[in-house]
């Protein structure tokens, strides 16, 4: 089973390649200070000019080599990258749908693996390979002069004290700054994303002024932490400054005192920049570090891939028998249960009509038949499968649902009625022909190549109606479930609409209809009565008919019934 935490654990890999990189790169650098001691050492004391050339060559394929293994640490990184953000960035997507993932939670996924990404690339991962070797250069330096490693260690423990004080003073700030940011964001491309209808409706100052509130907040934290780290990144730049210059100065005092010769003062000037310059550069790390850890752990965090294994094992399509046993359904910031405990059969094949007042629950009870919404409590099962998993699988959805809100997402029409799945134009168009929409898509500016834009935003409610329409009909399902399917519809589409019912109908296509129109329940056979969430009745469509037109006979309201 692919999971996040596995391929992490390729990446996980690849930055262990580039760390063991590292080491090499580490232990050519080196090779500058042996090539100085040398020359201060075996060169100039007796002008052996074949000595030079012999150290000229090895310290040039020293540096050639170093220059190798850089690139390969880069490559290993820069493919590590465009490696996870292709593998999990599919994972998120695909994975997060399956798991019924909010909105708000994908695009907190999605800006985690961007983070993470960007950190592998970046040059603020480089102080992470090189700070495990700097004990190795105090060492060396050490060996030169005990005096020479004292300076060095002191200012190498000073750095780390910097950094630990970076960390505990900027913990807080980090968190508070990327929520301000986070809230900012979002309503941005919220309101931006309605700007014409915001503007229209007079929202527009009241709307800048929320965002502000939320933009004041995020660079008051911005302020405050950029203040900070500005503090910890100088005091880091005087330490190393200091150690370099400490260096230089207990040296120069040791060699005029004959401990130390001018080639160990050289070697250790330029080893003490591989000590503290790490070191401060961990320093200067520490946002993007932190940023790509807490991302890292967001992303391992990550469910497993959602998978029926009931699915796999059938050879057959589904029949399309719906079961529902005390389905009980929260809305998310509501206290009352927008369904009650409702329990309900559906045969292959049959029509059934939802009926009540506005606000009864029909919506809400149509998509949980479509797998739209998952219950709060209870079940609701499709061939003895929960129906929320079959519409998640991997083959073509067993129910086609026409939401009241048609949803489309930016693509063309035609791959809008694929779900952006390979798909012929042939079957695209059977499906709109089914429906009874093909003449309406047809006379699109570019027929079913046209563009639904945002959200379908460059189409009419009607034309929306109409793909989502014909999606519901495309890959043959064995349950359409509608949802005020005439809302928009004058006579001669309603009529289209009950012949295109009529049709699925005698094909033996089940049909779940969510209406308060008389002539779509001609077309159930069995009406179920719904008032405040709760299953009122469910009853043969026929005695229910009689008992409306006998309502309308009285002049009584339609109400009475639940029918209008």
């Amino acid at each position: 089973m692919r999971t996040s935490r596995r391929i992490l654990g390729q990446i996980r890999r690849a930055v262990f390649v580039a760390f063991l990189f590292s080491g090499c790169i580490n232990v050519l650098m080196l090779a500058m200070p042996l090539y100085t001691l040398q020359i201060f050492e075996n060169v100039l004391p007796v002008g052996s000019i074949e000595t030079l050339l012999v150290l000229t060559a090895l310290i040039a394929a020293a540096i050639a080599a170093l220059a190798l293994i850089e690139i390969a640490r880069d490559r290993i990184m820069l493919r590590a990258a465009v490696w996870i953000d292709h593998e999990l960035g599919q994972h998120i997507l695909e994975n997060g749908l399956k798991q019924r993932a909010c909105s708000s939670e994908l695009r907190a996924d999605a800006r985690a693996l961007m983070r993470l990404r960007a950190c592998l690339t970046s040059p603020a991962v480089m102080p992470l390979f090189d700070a495990p070797f700097v004990p190795l250069f105090l060492l060396i330096l050490i060996a030169l002069h005990p005096m020479i490693g004292l300076v060095a260690a002191a200012a190498a423990v000073a750095l780390l004290l910097t950094a630990l004080v970076h960390i505990l003073t900027t913990a807080k700030l980090h968190e508070e700054s990327a929520q301000s940011s986070e809230r900012a964001e979002h309503w941005w491309s919220t309101v931006a994303g309605n700007g014409q209808m915001a503007g229209a409706l007079g929202i527009g100052p009241g709307a800048t002024n929320q965002w502000e509130w939320f933009n004041r907040a995020q660079i008051a934290s911005s302020y405050s932490l950029g203040k900070r780290s500005g503090t910890v990144k100088i005091v880091s730049r005087t330490v190393r400054l200091s150690a370099q210059s400490g260096v230089y100065g207990v040296g120069a005092w040791l060699v005029v005192a004959g401990e130390l010769t001018p080639g160990a003062l050289v070697a250790s000037a330029i080893l003490i920049s591989r000590v503290v310059g790490p070191l401060e550069q961990l320093v200067g790390s520490i946002k993007a570090i932190r940023t790509a850890w807490v991302s890292y752990s967001r992303l391992k965090a990550l469910p497993a891939d959602a998978v029926v294994p009931a699915l796999g094992e059938r050879d057959t399509a589904p029949r399309g028998a719906i079961v529902l046993s005390q389905v009980v359904v929260h809305h998310p910031g509501r206290k009352t249960a927008a369904l009650r405990a409702v329990s309900l059969e559906i045969a292959p094949g049959s029509c059934l009509a939802l009926v009540g007042p506005n606000g009864a629950g029909k919506s809400t009870l149509a998509a949980v038949i479509a797998g739209a919404v998952v219950p709060s409590s209870g079940a609701a099962d499709l061939d003895g499968v929960p129906v929320h998993k079959w519409q998640r699988w991997e083959g073509l959805p067993p129910v086609g649902f026409a939401p009241d809100e048609p949803a489309l997402i930016e693509g063309t029409v035609h791959a809008n009625i694929a779900r952006f799945r390979e798909a012929s134009l042939m079957s695209v168009g059977a499906a709109a022909v089914k429906a009874g929409v093909h003449e309406v898509l047809q006379r699109l500016p570019e027929g079913y190549d046209t563009n639904a834009g945002p959200q379908g935003r460059y189409l009419s409610l009607s034309e929306r109606r109409a793909v989502s329409l014909a999606r519901a009909l495309h890959g043959l399902p064995c349950l359409i479930v509608l949802d005020e399917p005439e809302a928009g519809l004058d006579g001669a589409g309603v009529r289209r609409l009950i012949d295109t019912l009529n049709a699925l109908k005698a094909t033996g296509v089940g049909l779940v209809i969510a209406t308060q129109d008389p002539r779509l329940l001609a077309l159930a056979d069995n009406i179920a009565l719904l008032a405040e969430g709760s299953l009122v009745s469910l009853q043969p469509a026929s005695s229910m008919l009689d008992s409306y037109e006998m309502t309308r006979t009285r002049q009584q309201p339609a109400e009475a019934v639940g029918l209008h």
